[in-house]
């Protein structure tokens, strides 16, 4: 079996799809075409076929590409050992959550990058991460979403404290104390729908239950702050990346009382790229950063 064509059947397989395998590998669309039409005639066999015009891989094409899976793993591994014999550099193609990518990740991976001169990390912040992993277009992700997978570790980080915040003169204007207040208030949220302020509502005992008249849709936890600060309403976010605007007084904390549903931050990494020195190495680094 060829080499470069495996690498093609690889990554077709993972991004499901000709243009974006063409991208991936800088090449033509029918260039991909072709190295998987002469794989599947050197082995006889049919390996991806269209079904209702989606993607899919044979059965034959299944097993192919889970033996792939540990090929190139293992090709990657010798790759970093042989690396470390020379001055070249390992790249970590790290995901995370936007605003823990910009408030915490960012401002602090200077300290690892300065101790591990070798490793070089490049950053994907977005808020949809698990599917790049699982293409191996991530190395590991930092994600609050809930994800189960055999094939992948999940390391436990912290939980997320939320806050309910607002300007004083938006306070002082709209006279909040109550949570009965909030009916005549401007909620600010990720969504009309108020799916961002799920773990606030769901926290309200039943009989103090408010219903919102107002959301703005901001679609950015740093624009919900922003737009806090000028007094356009109330949000919600989460509490580390608010902790320079309480101490300033730009922004007060609304129902602190009040227990408020948590998330959990989690490292999900490939089992077997779990292992690699320069990802525990990320790892440790990681696990000891402070949110304050």
């Amino acid at each position: 079996m060829d080499l470069n064509q495996l690498r093609v059947f690889y990554t077709l397989a993972q991004t499901k799809n000709y243009s974006k395998c063409a991208q991936k590998l800088f090449v033509t669309q029918s260039a991909i075409s072709h190295a998987i039409k002469k794989l599947e005639l050197n082995l006889d066999l049919k390996l991806v076929q269209k079904v209702n015009n989606q993607f899919s891989l044979t059965q034959e094409g299944e097993i192919l590409f889970k033996t792939c899976q540990t090929v190139f793993f293992e090709l990657d591994s010798v790759q970093e050992k042989l690396n470390e014999q020379k001055d070249i550099h390992e790249v970590i193609r790290l995901g995370s959550r936007v605003e823990f990518g910009v408030s915490i990740l960012i401002k602090n991976i200077k300290t690892f990058l300065d101790k591990h001169p070798k490793i070089h990390i490049d950053f994907t912040l977005k808020d949809d991460l698990f599917k790049s992993l699982l293409d191996d277009e991530l190395d590991m992700i930092i994600d609050c979403k809930h994800h189960v997978n055999p094939d992948v570790k999940k390391i436990s980080l912290f939980r997320e404290e939320y806050a309910i915040i607002a300007s004083p003169n938006y306070i002082e204007k709209h006279k909040v104390s109550r949570m009965s207040d909030l009916k005549n208030c401007n909620i600010i949220s990720l969504d009309k729908q108020l799916v961002w302020w799920s773990n606030f509502i769901n926290a309200i005992p039943l009989e103090s239950q408010v219903e919102f008249k107002s959301v703005t849709e901001i679609n950015h936890v740093r624009g919900i702050i922003n737009a806090a600060i000028s007094s356009i309403g109330i949000g919600f976010v989460p509490k580390y990346t608010i902790l320079k605007e309480l101490k300033e007084g730009t922004l007060e904390m609304l129902f602190s009382e009040l227990e408020l549903f948590e998330d959990h931050f989690n490292i999900f990494i490939k089992r077997k790229r779990s292992v690699l020195k320069k990802n525990i190495a990320l790892i440790n680094f990681i696990k000891k950063l402070k949110l304050d």
